[in-house]
């Protein structure tokens, strides 16, 4: 059953992004060993923002992160895009939980996902970057890469969505999940 606060949510959003099945492709032909791992599964059990979880919130930004490049006729890295992108809030902690949650996790939580990033998966530069430098412009070091500068787009995006719901991402959630599902059942 879902949520009485998303539902109530969803019917304010004033407007619906359009969901774009080869994006949603991407997301998953790039992001499947990252989408079978027993910890992003376990990011279903953190919130993110408002009543969104940190595994909802990154499959959304990596989809976002995509739908940018192409409106904005990017040319981009797509697998490390997606990568970075699942993985940029892989911090594994549920951060409203003060004894949980690092220190100033606003500005350190970058830093506490690629190290559990890295400790799980091979990760390249642009991976790398994308999941350290994602706070931009909140946080510093400047991001090097093109998708790293994207992946902040997106995140914010997603964020304001899921905070203030200015849109909705429930198709492409929606959609997403389905392909997920085929995904760790085999298909």
């Amino acid at each position: 059953m879902e949520h009485p606060i998303l539902l109530h949510r969803r019917a304010e959003a004033f407007f619906e992004i359009k969901a774009i099945p080869s994006l949603m492709d991407k997301v998953i032909r790039y992001g499947a060993d990252i989408l079978r791992s027993p910890n992003m599964q376990a990011e279903r059990r953190y919130l993110q923002h408002g009543v969104t979880s940190c595994y909802t919130h990154s499959i959304c930004v990596a989809y976002m992160a995509l739908r940018v490049a192409q409106l904005l006729h990017v040319e981009i890295d797509t697998r490390s895009m997606v990568r970075g992108c699942l993985l940029h809030d892989y911090f594994l902690y549920d951060w409203h939980d003060k004894e949980a949650a690092c220190t100033f996790h606003t500005f350190r939580h970058p830093i506490v996902a690629l190290r559990n990033a890295m400790a799980e998966f091979d990760l390249n530069a642009v991976e790398r970057d994308i999941i350290r430098k994602h706070m931009f412009p909140l946080c510093f070091p400047l991001p090097v890469y093109r998708e790293s500068y994207l992946i902040s787009i997106a995140d914010k995006c997603c964020a304001a969505s899921e905070i203030w719901h200015l849109y909705s991402l429930e198709n492409v959630i929606a959609g997403l999940e389905l392909r997920i599902r085929a995904l760790l059942r085999g298909h």
